[in-house]
C-alpha cells in the first residue's frame, strides 16, 4: 500500500492504491483547505509534491482548469483530484 508523508507535520499514513491525496488527509485527521468538499471546484486543496510525483495520476480536466486559473507551479497539484499509486511526500501552505 502506498504511503503519504505530510511534510512538515511529519506524519506518514498508508492508503489504498488509487485513493486521492484529499481522502488520505481527511480520513487521517489531517487538515486540508477546501470549500467544495473535494469536488474539484475550488482549488483550495492545493498541495506541493515534495517527492514522488511519478507515483501520482495524470491531471484530469477539472484539475487542469484549476491549475491554470490558480497559477499552479510545476510541483503543485489539486489534492481532491490527484490519485496516489506509490509513495509520495507533500506539503501545503495551509499547515
Amino acid at each position: 500500500m502506498p504511503k503519504v508523508r505530510f511534510v512538515p507535520l511529519d506524519k506518514v499514513v498508508e492508503i489504498k492504491s488509487g485513493e486521492t491525496l484529499f481522502k488520505a488527509a481527511r480520513v487521517n485527521g489531517i487538515p486540508l483547505g477546501s470549500s467544495c468538499r473535494g469536488d474539484c471546484v475550488c482549488g483550495w486543496c492545493k498541495v506541493e509534491i515534495v517527492k514522488g510525483m511519478e507515483n501520482l495520476s495524470q491531471p484530469e480536466e477539472c484539475e487542469k482548469k484549476l491549475m491554470v486559473s490558480g497559477n499552479y507551479g510545476e510541483h503543485e497539484r489539486v489534492a481532491c483530484s490527484t490519485r496516489v499509486f506509490g509513495d509520495v511526500s507533500i506539503t501545503t501552505g495551509y499547515w
